[in-house]
């Protein structure tokens, strides 16, 4: 009967653990709503999604209520298309996705044929009201960039907005002399 209890006493605390740790994300969604110009919603309106830098397509409709989801996708710039019948094409050519976003493309079609398109070439970076998670990109020209003492990445990460390094020779902040860890924590 004890072995049975630590059993299950060992498995609750393993499974608590590993609900509290988190991995790092490395994937992206792109998540929207297609309406006509009165603001109706377009139910089975066709979305091709194209990675430009791989060129693999991947295609989704929008569901009953107009929204479509693209998910775990690889950060890249992409393409959207968005067609219905009795409506203009709608496309969006650049669309930079990073680990972590959660981009809204939300289209407003044109009443019109397929054969025309309406190309929308930028759009305001507006906040992400569909995730409340907070978090930086840091890519290969921001490191080649910044002035970084030694190309240091613990120097790097502490520049990011809200980032805390933690108390001054901290065995958790990795900024100590003598610490050979691969990896460093960040409050």
């Amino acid at each position: 009967m004890r072995l049975v209890t630590r059993f299950l006493l060992a498995s609750v605390v393993l499974v608590v653990c590993a609900i509290a740790v988190q991995a790092q994300v490395t994937t992206a969604d792109v998540i929207g709503r297609v309406t006509d110009p009165t603001g109706r919603i377009v139910a089975n309106a066709k979305i091709a999604l194209v990675n430009t830098g791989t060129n693999i397509e991947r295609t989704e409709q929008t569901n009953q209520a107009g929204d479509y989801v693209f998910n775990l996708l690889p950060p890249g710039q992409y393409s959207i298309r968005i067609e219905s019948a009795g409506f203009k094409a709608y496309k969006v050519a650049n669309l930079l996705l990073a680990a972590g976003d959660r981009t809204r493309v939300d289209a407003q079609m044109q009443i019109g044929s397929a054969s025309e398109a309406i190309q929308v070439t930028g759009e305001a970076a507006v906040l992400q009201t569909d995730s409340s998670s907070l978090g930086t990109s840091v890519t290969g020209k921001l490191v080649q960039d910044l002035p970084l003492n030694g190309r240091n990445y613990i120097a790097l990460t502490q520049l990011v907005p809200g980032v805390s390094p933690g108390p001054a020779n901290g065995l958790a902040t990795g900024t100590r002399p003598d610490d050979r860890r691969l990896n460093s924590s960040f409050p």
